[in-house]
């Protein structure tokens, strides 16, 4: 496992982030999957399965999660800390960390 990430197992139903809380992390999804809840908390709008990454734009953009994400049936997590992202982009030329960091700051 990289430096900086460790795995977390959620149960189902169980809150990974909720509203208004700071996206210091982003995820990759290893086994079950997790839902990003309308403001409501009642729907679904977007699924992570196994194999998907997802939170860098929210990270990148040192904001909060718009959304609460929970997990459907029992869901194992890799977590990476906001930190192994931005010593990435410290590493790329100028212009290609200033463009990543653009398109983050729209979503």
């Amino acid at each position: 496992m990289p430096q900086n990430s460790t795995y977390i197992r959620l149960f189902h139903g169980e809150a990974l982030f909720r509203v208004g809380q700071m996206a210091r992390e982003f995820y990759m999804v290893k086994s079950g999957a997790i839902y990003i809840l309308d403001e409501k908390g009642v729907v679904a709008l977007k699924q992570f399965h196994a194999g998907e990454l997802f939170g860098i734009p929210e990270v990148l953009a040192q904001g909060q999660w718009a959304n609460t994400a929970i997990a459907n049936g029992i869901t194992v997590l890799t977590r990476f800390d906001a930190s192994h992202l931005f010593r990435s982009l410290d590493q790329m030329p100028e212009t290609q960390s200033d463009f990543i960091r653009h398109i983050a700051s729209l979503a």
